[in-house]
């Protein structure tokens, strides 16, 4: 049984795909197994391509990345699952250092994630992301700043003890985007522990193929968004810091989505939460001098 399965989910970006695959298999430690998801490629990817250690799973039709990264997971043999998106890639590094931190904390946390280097292909500029420091144990409340780090994680580079995702059945597959924050809510209100590498272990790239981080899918951002902020309106408002980061990025979505009403009302909500927010207070008066486009539901 590996010690690890890298779950990696794809659609259409073979070339991507290889270069991810790549990554994966090339790490500094043997002892895991990868698995691709082909979310209804056309055409379908071929499983003689890689690694031994590496086997492809299709989905006939196209399901959504949160319902390949779930059949990951109920295929996964390891103790722990990473995932990996198909247009990243990981360092060689990356699982010795993920599953050192791991087995490390004993059973204090069930995920871990590491920083990421943002790498925009159009300009060549690097960046460097998800490097606020988080630890919370499990069944322990942690500091405000730990909960507001979890608020920035993307689901790519994130490890889970296998049993654990399980137990939470995965990713809620109605969510197009924000279906990595709303797992991490819904575990972290429910006294999972977590906690962050400060060690760029990812490569994440920004590019100019299919994204769902697009200006083309913002009312789908939104809507998702203000989704995963209903379904976890408790456990926000008991993190001000958390509340602050969420929300803000919600308003923004909606703002550049033109959905006035939805703008202020996140906004509002947000200051009851955080009052000293000084961002949003200054977006809630400016959204009432300055009327934001409206766009209909």
């Amino acid at each position: 049984m590996p010690q690890l399965s890298i779950v990696i989910p794809t659609h259409n970006r073979p070339d991507m795909l290889k270069k991810a695959v790549e990554s994966a298999i090339a790490q500094t430690t043997s002892d895991l197994e990868v698995i691709v998801v082909d979310d209804g490629s056309s055409p379908p990817i071929a499983d003689d391509h890689f690694d031994a250690r590496v086997s492809v799973h299709r989905h006939p039709s196209p399901r959504g990345a949160s319902a390949a990264r779930n059949t990951g997971v109920s295929l996964a043999k390891g103790t722990y699952t990473a995932f990996l998106d198909d247009d990243d890639t990981f360092h060689p590094d990356y699982a010795a250092a993920m599953l050192q931190f791991m087995e490390s904390t004993g059973d204090n946390i069930d995920f871990a994630w590491p920083s990421l280097n943002v790498i925009d292909v159009s300009n060549g500029k690097t960046s460097k992301a998800q490097d606020f420091p988080c630890l919370i144990h499990r069944n322990h409340l942690g500091s405000e700043s730990s909960y507001a780090a979890a608020a920035y994680t993307r689901t790519t580079g994130m490890i889970f003890r296998t049993t654990t995702i399980r137990e939470f059945n995965g990713f809620d597959e109605s969510l197009s985007v924000s279906e990595d924050r709303e797992l991490i809510f819904r575990m972290l209100s429910q006294g999972c522990g977590c906690g962050s590498i400060d060690r760029a272990l990812v490569d994440f790239f920004i590019h100019t193929g299919p994204r769902l981080s697009t200006n083309d899918n913002l009312l789908k951002q939104a809507k998702c968004d203000a989704m995963v902020a209903d379904r976890h309106a408790d456990f926000i408002a008991q993190h001000p810091k958390l509340a602050s980061r969420y929300l803000n990025l919600l308003a923004r979505r909606q703002k550049d989505a033109g959905l006035a009403q939805e703008y202020r009302s996140t906004l509002k909500t947000l200051l009851k939460i955080n009052p000293m927010d000084i961002r949003a207070l200054k977006r809630l008066v400016l959204s009432l001098i300055t009327p934001t486009r409206h766009q209909s539901n």
